[in-house]
């Protein structure tokens, strides 16, 4: 069977995807992206354990649905800590800023 963290990896690479569709940018969408995440996670699993053997169906989804939390948690984790730590702005300050009027280069004070 695979790995655990290559589940992971491919749950939120694949709901990522899911999520360029445009019903999940509503806010009823937005909500089912951790219902996703983690039954996404489930299905990955039994998907794993049936092609690749090594667990009876029903463990590899226990097991998936555990993997779901998991890649919810790191998902959440993830998408928090980009939240609060946006670069800043990479705009020049208004003092070295060239305004123009009229075609002319024009400082601002």
């Amino acid at each position: 069977m695979l790995e655990s963290y290559i589940v992971i990896g491919l749950v939120i690479a694949l709901v990522e995807i899911f999520k360029t569709f445009s019903w999940f940018g509503t806010p009823r969408g937005k909500l089912t992206v951790p219902i996703l995440v983690f039954l996404v996670a489930g299905g990955l699993n039994v998907l794993n354990a049936f092609i690749f053997g090594g667990l009876a169906l029903l463990t590899a989804l226990k097991d998936g649905l555990t993997l779901g939390a998991v890649a919810g948690g790191l998902y959440s984790m993830g998408q928090t800590y980009l939240a609060k730590n946006k670069p800043p702005e990479l705009e020049a300050p208004i003092e070295l800023q060239t305004h123009f009027i009229g075609g002319s280069p024009v400082k601002i004070e």
